[in-house]
């Protein structure tokens, strides 16, 4: 009986083996949530006092209620960042211990300058316990440098019960 499971293993291992090397990228509709959301005040590299969670987020084991956003476009979930300067400039590869910014969701992280009031940072939650969405919106924020057609829109959402973080670009 041993060898037969021994044997089923080694066929699923090699069947299966060319699969993870090749895949498709196929697109989805944008889901955009709206609703009544909070607007982030928007001075360039800078993150957000606290935003209390409705509910508890599992991020890689450990449970948070509150988070961090960054004009740059990502959500913090170390507290002592709140109200500090985002880190615009870093020249490291990621995965990296020396990397700027950890235990965060980088949405679409980057130099943004939302100094020019052109663009929004809103955040709130849609839908309804124990299914709620923490969604933080980013819309038509100018990159720092560069013309001013350049934008960028978002969405990071963080799914309670599931613990699933979504990104929309």
């Amino acid at each position: 009986m041993k060898q037969k499971y021994i044997l089923l293993a080694l066929v699923a291992f090699f069947s299966f083996k060319g699969i993870s090397q090749s895949y498709t990228v196929n697109p989805i509709p944008f889901q955009q949530y709206t609703g009544n959301l909070a607007n982030l005040p928007t001075i360039d590299d800078m993150n957000s006092p606290l935003i209390s969670l409705p509910f508890s987020f599992e991020f890689y084991g450990n449970s948070y209620n509150q988070v961090v956003i960054s004009t740059n476009g990502y959500i913090d979930f170390r507290t002592s960042s709140a109200n500090l300067g985002s880190p615009w400039n870093f020249n490291q590869t990621i995965p990296n211990v020396n990397f700027p910014v950890k235990n965060s969701v980088l949405g679409a992280y980057h130099d943004m300058n939302n100094a020019n009031g052109e663009g929004t940072i809103t955040y709130g939650i849609s839908g309804n316990a124990p299914y709620r969405k923490f969604v933080v919106y980013f819309n038509n924020n100018s990159h720092f440098g560069q013309p001013s057609t350049i934008k960028s829109s978002f969405q990071m959402i963080l799914n309670e019960t599931t613990n699933i973080v979504d990104v929309q670009l």
